[in-house]
Parts: C-alpha cells; structure tokens; sequence
C-alpha cells in the first residue's frame, strides 16, 4: 500500500501553481492516462522533483566541533509532486515535504467536502480553531471515539480518523487525514490507484452530506478582500495587539508549530533582510523601525523565510502567518485567507450566548453627565483635604478626574449608592505580576466591569475576569469573599439599546464576534470551575 497526499488546486489559482513549481521544481516528464477502466477520457500526469542543493551543516553543529566530529555534507531531502489534469480540474499529490510549495494554491473546501459525505469508524485526533480564543487551536486525542463534535465558537482545521472507503469496487477500512488535503494509504502504489482514488473522491462530492462539519468558508470576491486587507492595514497601524501570530499551523494534514526548532528570515525587497530566533510582533516592529518601513503600508507585505537547521522549508509574506478577525463584517484572517463565518458558526455562537443570563436594570446607567456630577462631587467632598488645600480648582479638578476615571468614577458610584463593595486597583501579586482581583463584589458574586464601543475593549474584561476566577479557585488571591456566581459588567457606549429577547437583552444583535467568542470561552470556564456565569448589561447615555 503507499501513502498520498491529495490536493486539489483552486481553479483560480492553476496558472500561478504551475508558474511556481516550474520555478522551483525540475520537471521530470509527463504521461497520459485513461482516468479509469472503460473510459475514453484522458488525463495528464506530469511528475516534479524538487532541485537537490546541499543541506547546510545544523546551527548546533558547535555541539559536535568540541570533538572535531567530521560531519559529511549530505544532500537535501527528495520532494516531489504529481501534477494530475483531467479535463478543468487540477489535482496535487505530494510526498516528502513538498506539501509546502502546494498548500496555498490548493481549494480549501475541498477535503471536508469530501469529509462530510464519509462515515468515520474511529476518530484519533482533531485540530479546531476557535477564533479570538485563550485556546486559539487545540489539538484534540481520542480513545473509541467516532462522533463529530464541536462546541460553540469552533471550527475543524484538521481531523485524523478510520474510515470504510470504497476504492475500485472494494470496500478498504484505511486511516484518512483530512485538512487542506486527504492524506491516505491506497491499495495500489501507481499512477493507476492514485486515479481510482480521485475517481472515488468526486463520485463521493455528488453525495448527499452524511454530518455536520464547520468549516469557514473562503472570500472570493476581489473587491471584498482588498476592502479587508485596507481596514486590517488601518487597524494594525492603530493598534498592532489586533492580530495573532500562528504559533500552529495545518499545512495540507501536517501540524506545523511556527517556533519549534525553527529560525526565521526577514526581508523586504532585495536589501531589507534580518534573521531572527522568533517570530514576534517585537521583531517585526523593530525591523520596520530598523528599514524606515511603514507599518500601514509595507508590515503584510514582509517575507518570513524559516529555517529547520539552517536550511530554507518555506517562503511566505507575514499575512499569511497571522490571524485576525474583522468584526463587523463578519470575516477572520487565516493563513492570508479572508474567510466568512459560516451560517453554522454563527448559529452555535449565537445559541451559546443565549444560554447566558442577561440583566438589564436601568438605574445602573451611566454617562458623562452623571461622571461629570461625580467628579464635581468629590472635588467639593476634597477640595479641604490636606492632599489639595493648596492647589487651585483646575489643579483639584484635573487630580480627580484622574483618579476618578469612568470605570473608577461608575464603581464608586454604585458603591455608594447601592450597597456594592469596591475591590477596584485593589492589587495582588502573583508571581511577581500585579492582578486586579475584581471590581466590585455584591451577593456571593465577584464583577469585573468594563465601559466600551469595540469588541476589542470590551474584551480585555472577559480575559481579566477568567484569570482572576482561575487565581481565585486554586486559593492565591489572600483574604477573598465566598462567591457563587461570576459576572461580567459591561456598560456599552450606543445610543440605541439592544432589543428584548425572551425577556432579556439579546447580546446576538451585537455585531461583535471576538466579544461573543471570548463570552463562549469565558462561560464554559465558569461553568467548569463550578460557578455560576452572569452577563450585566447598562449603557453609556
């Protein structure tokens, strides 16, 4: 039996996939064949093997020298590509590492159009990505595991299972990877079996779909993504924390960790080049700084060339190696591919977040006149204190709006107003690092509280209040009150009001997927940790 790595190249892409490897690959030959028995229909198989050049002796060759070890110079790695034409359709198999120069040519619907259409008899392992996440993807190992699962929030990047598979009239019980591409053992190592394989594939897409698989699905309108590339070009301009440099990637079914064993290259244009250990948004800031390149204009466009022991595996531009997500239309960054959040992405989200309990009690909002009249207040209530006697009213005034800040100011306000207790800036330290424990406390429950208009901002208090759940629950935050529940308080700054569903504020209508992502997370969080998880909701007048 032999093993292949089945691609099939986007037909918008064949011309730039076949430029590529003349490029970079020797062209062997190529061969017609009958697609399959008793059929008149030809296809082309052309077969190319990667130029061999000498491996470059390993950075940690140092280790060796200490003994004057003699280390041979040996040759790179055979990679090679069968290059399968029948009819429009274009098809890929890869061996060896050649996957690299495939993948971003390839259809990326492809595998898990052919997934959803297959029973699996065992799953083994999975990798679901789950946008805007603490666990951005997550490498899943099963036991006697054969069900499709998926929790709000998720999507499959990769799944590794058994599976019956009919190829060429016989029923093959094989282990079948999908990702990018279908990876899998046949029964016939030859042309021939890889093109019953392919046949069996296309008469299994004609099938009616047997499960549920989400999947993002890929942006193909032009204009579309280069609006999103300007508005993440303007948003990494403002604030670069946007994005999420991919620690794990799928390449066509084979995890890549981005920093394992790896060395990377920094180049734009000829002249601009910089090796660097780690692939950080420190190092890519202090190489633009270094260039006098823009961070709007010229940061997607730098080329990362990485390195396994000193020798060159792969070239890409740095869009391709970040993730982001664009909240209001509805879109995510993955290896430099605009794709939607699909209609089952959206309907588990927002199904989750509707599990959650929403309060809505109007004498809790706030706004700049009520901030305003609070900080007036205590520059009266002050104004004779020893720290401001000798200070003029503007000097008084621009001390307590500091101190008194809209979320500081809004705390104390319904601390003293309705009987909450203030834990605001009160500080702990844990392992050298300050922790906000909450903001206020009331009824066994703990609140951290955020005032805000972007999913970005409102954010920061849904992480805040996990890590301090967590310190909580394993008992090292000192002197902590018995709580039952955990609430997340955000004041949002909108004119309109979300409207009432079921009685309760609808957070679905908040056209703001990260939030809604780090809420799921955040519940199930909760939940685990055996608490009860509370979503207060007011609004900025």
């Amino acid at each position: 039996m032999g093993q292949i790595n089945l691609y099939r190249i986007d037909d918008n892409k064949q011309s730039d996939f076949e430029d590529n490897i003349d490029c970079k690959f020797e062209f062997l030959g190529e061969q017609n064949y009958k697609y399959y028995e008793n059929s008149g229909e030809q296809c082309t198989v052309v077969t190319y093997v990667n130029k061999i050049k000498n491996v470059k002796a390993p950075e940690w060759k140092w280790g060796l020298d200490e003994y004057e070890f003699d280390y041979q110079q040996s040759m790179e790695s055979v990679r090679a590509i069968l290059v399968i034409k029948i009819e429009n359709v274009m098809y890929a198999v890869t061996f060896g590492m050649a996957y690299f120069a495939v993948d971003k040519f390839c259809d990326t619907k492809f595998a898990f159009d052919f997934a959803r259409r297959i029973r699996f008899k065992q799953i083994k392992t999975t990798t679901l990505t789950t946008p805007n996440s603490q666990k951005n993807k997550t490498v899943n190992v099963y036991l006697n595991y054969n069900d499709i699962f998926y929790e709000s929030g998720e999507a499959y990047a990769k799944i590794k299972a058994k599976a019956d598979i009919l190829i060429n009239g016989k029923l093959c019980e094989t282990t079948v990877e999908i990702g990018h591409s279908i990876k899998v053992r046949i029964p016939s190592n030859n042309i021939v079996g890889i093109l019953q394989f392919i046949k069996m594939v296309e008469e299994t897409l004609k099938k009616d779909e047997m499960q549920k698989i989400p999947v993002f699905q890929r942006l193909k309108d032009e204009a579309k993504i280069n609006e999103l590339d300007l508005r993440l070009s303007e948003k990494i301009e403002s604030d670069i924390d946007c994005i999420n440099i991919s620690e794990l990637d799928i390449i066509g079914v084979t995890e890549v960790f981005n920093n394992n064993d790896t060395c990377f290259e920094l180049k734009y244009d000829r002249k601009k080049h910089k090796m660097v250990e780690q692939l950080t948004k420190e190092n890519l800031l202090q190489f633009l700084e270094e260039n006098n390149l823009s961070l709007k204009n010229d940061f997607l466009n730098i080329k990362v060339i990485s390195y396994r022991d000193g020798n060159p595996v792969c070239t890409d531009i740095i869009k391709r190696l970040i993730d982001y997500t664009d909240d209001e239309e509805k879109c995510i960054l993955l290896k430099g591919e605009w794709y939607y959040f699909n209609d089952d992405y959206i309907e588990y989200l927002e199904e989750s977040i509707n599990e959650l309990d929403v309060i809505y009690d109007e004498k809790y909002d706030f706004g700049n006149v009520k901030l305003e009249e609070y900080q007036n207040q205590m520059v009266k209530k002050l104004e004779k204190d020893a720290e401001y006697e000798r200070l003029s009213y503007s000097d008084i005034m621009a001390k307590i709006k500091k101190k008194y800040y809209a979320e500081g100011a809004f705390n104390n306000y319904v601390s003293e107003k309705y009987g909450f207790e203030m834990y605001d800036r009160e500080l702990d330290h844990i392992n050298g690092q300050k922790l906000e424990l909450m903001d206020l406390y009331k009824d066994r429950t703990m609140y951290a509280v955020k005032i805000g208009e972007s999913s970005a901002k409102l954010s920061y208090v849904v992480e805040q209040s996990i890590t301090s759940l967590k310190m909580y629950k394993h008992r090292a935050l000192k002197d902590m009150p018995e709580i039952d529940k955990v609430a997340v308080w955000l004041i949002l700054k909108r004119k309109n009001h979300l409207k009432d569903k079921n009685g309760k504020p609808d957070l679905a209508c908040l056209k703001m997927i990260t939030l809604k992502n780090r809420l799921d997370e955040w519940k199930k969080e909760v939940r685990l940790m055996g608490y009860t998880p509370v979503i207060y909701l007011n609004y900025w007048d």
